[in-house]
């Protein structure tokens, strides 16, 4: 095999293998915001955000007379609530509800923002606010 041969059949490997690294790394079409949780983790409340049918999970962790809150909020200058979930059952487990009807519009940001709160109380214990894209 002369050195031409072998130098095109190893870019032709080269550009093949880099083909496959960047199909693989790929992001998928629906977003997720994954899992946050509220400051004073493990003990408090978990949230997450699905963009399919956007729904948003909230989870209280322990049975400890707080519920869990998770709001979605507008990542511009005005920080507004869009929506927000509540579980509101106080015992180890989560909650979660389809808020399609709200619409979050594909390929925006938005932040999401886990507290703990008492009923009759203003939340507590809350997370920063994470960017995600809907």
């Amino acid at each position: 095999m002369d050195i031409a041969s072998l130098a095109k059949r190893t870019a032709s490997a080269v550009a093949l293998g880099g083909l496959i690294v960047v199909t693989a790394t790929s992001p998928a079409s629906a977003a997720n915001s994954g899992w946050w949780y509220s400051r004073d983790n493990p003990s408090g409340a978990k949230g997450y955000f699905k963009a399919k049918n956007d729904v948003t999970t909230a989870c209280d962790i322990r049975t400890d007379g707080y519920k869990a809150l998770v709001q979605i909020i507008t990542n511009n200058q005005w920080e507004s609530l869009v929506y927000q979930v509540a579980d509101n059952h106080d015992n180890g487990r989560c909650s979660s509800v389809d808020n399609s009807k709200y619409d979050l519009r594909d390929g925006r940001s938005y932040k999401i923002r886990v507290c703990k709160v008492k009923v009759g109380t203003r939340p507590l214990d809350c997370s920063g606010m994470h960017v995600f894209t809907a």
